[in-house]
């Protein structure tokens, strides 16, 4: 059961893997690149391998080594493979810019955008995000495949409980778990706050035009930390890598022009175009974010305190504020409900809440909500209530409190048998070359056709 669980996570959360496990120049352990492995038009290297092993071993994964390591990443590259191939599967420039917002989205609730950016080892968010764009389209293509030939799989009861008898022993224990819903608004801007941010936006671009340097106002004045230090330069930006409205202004820019002073949901925004190569431009970009006043903070914080007691009293429910109010779109639909990214599941482990989270739910009980708290979301600063539905005391995994995860479990189990005969009966037809370095390796699957 360990490698079936595995593989599946795997194929589930390699572009993330992928992503955490860039090597930056520095990393000396890393030897020059040589071709692991090649599956049709994909090709893996070694240092995709040592890289990612020992990513996914930190991140907690029972991986023995790197052969096993090796076949997974076989597994994904013959579906990348068969994906690209099959016409049914269309994976198109919107879904895949919306995959890579969530999870920058994701990336950002463990820590402001300047953090991340260091620890990837990029400069400013649209590199990192044209980085991800290619991971997850791959990622994209392989899950569409996987799902077409996994679909409509599922679990009776009869075989949940099947699998928890012959697994019962080797299952995890689970520490305290909550099931949580939060609902975060942005604090209100009074219009002559904003109207302040415009006209310093609007001073900016007069003393360019006069001759300041963009590039030396960005690194004064900037909020954006991904571009700022770099004068405000994000290069070989394309449609679709920003939000909307930056995309409407940018690409209606001329080389050298400076556009007025413009919002998007970070704030106002003066953009310079710098250089433009085919469907790519290099623009350079001031980001002055709204920052509210204490006085702006308190009202909104009156009214949010106002409806967390509308709800307390019965007057209107969690999921009807959540839907009017929330700016957070993951979950305002949902009634706020969080989930576990990885796997889809409403219990969230409490030791890895955000500190402001824990703080706020530590003294609550079941159906409880808290105290409206600040909070940072989206780069931004926002206010939240959040409501403790649940609490899930630690315990060894077990058919009565545990159901949905073995069923998930059983069905995932399922799922992989019947990919990996898939998979078998793909290789006869694909192109595989394995370097000589894992003959040793013991595979599950015959991936050398010359045996």
């Amino acid at each position: 059961m360990k490698s079936n669980k595995y593989i599946l996570s795997f194929l589930c959360v390699m572009a993330a893997v992928i992503a955490f496990a860039q090597p930056k120049p520095e990393d000396k352990q890393f030897k020059l690149d040589g071709v692991a492995a090649v599956v049709g038009n994909e090709i893996i290297l070694d240092s995709d391998i040592e890289r990612d092993f020992v990513q996914a071993k930190a991140q907690g994964y029972q991986i023995e080594n790197e052969c096993e390591f090796l076949e997974n990443i076989l597994v994904d590259k013959i579906l990348l493979s068969k994906a690209k191939e099959d016409t049914l599967i269309n994976i198109t420039d919107d879904q895949v810019t919306r995959q890579v917002d969530g999870t920058i989205q994701r990336f950002l609730t463990q820590g402001p955008e300047a953090e991340i950016l260091k620890f990837f080892g990029y400069n400013t968010m649209a590199e990192f995000k044209q980085e991800l764009r290619g991971i997850m389209k791959d990622q994209a293509y392989s899950q569409e495949k996987q799902s077409l030939i996994t679909k409509g799989i599922d679990a009776t009861p009869e075989e949940v409980r099947l699998f928890y008898e012959q697994y019962k022993d080797e299952l995890p224990e689970v520490p305290e778990e909550v099931e949580i819903s939060h609902i975060v608004v942005y604090p209100d801007i009074f219009p002559e706050n904003e109207q302040k941010v415009i006209d310093q936006l609007a001073t900016i671009k007069k003393e360019v035009e006069e001759g300041a340097s963009f590039a030396t106002k960005a690194i004064l004045y900037s909020n954006d930390p991904g571009s700022s230090s770099n004068g405000g330069l994000m290069t070989k930006v394309t449609r679709g890598m920003m939000v909307p409205e930056f995309d409407a202004v940018i690409f209606n820019l001329q080389e050298g022009e400076i556009s007025d002073p413009f919002k998007t949901d970070f704030g106002y925004h003066i953009a310079m175009m710098d250089k433009r190569k085919g469907q790519e431009v290099d623009v350079r970009h001031i980001l002055i974010q709204l920052k509210p006043t204490p006085e702006e903070i308190a009202i909104t914080k009156s009214r949010l305190d106002s409806l967390s007691l509308l709800v307390s009293k019965g007057e209107l429910t969690f999921k009807e504020v959540a839907s009017r109010f929330s700016v957070d779109k993951y979950t305002k639909f949902n009634a706020g409900r969080l989930s576990d990214n990885q796997t889809g599941e409403d219990r969230l482990e409490r030791s890895k809440l955000p500190a402001k989270t824990l703080a706020a739910i530590a003294t609550l009980n079941e159906g409880d909500i808290s105290s409206t708290f600040e909070d940072e979301f989206d780069r931004r600063m926002v206010l939240k209530i959040v409501q403790l539905r649940r609490v899930v005391p630690a315990h060894k995994v077990n058919y009565e409190t545990d159901y949905s995860r073995l069923k998930n479990m059983t069905i995932n189990t399922k799922r992989q048998e019947i990919l990996m005969k898939w998979v078998g009966e793909q290789i006869p037809d694909t192109f595989i070359k394995v370097d000589d370095e894992y003959n040793n390796c013991e595979f599950k699957l015959n991936w050398d056709k010359s045996e």
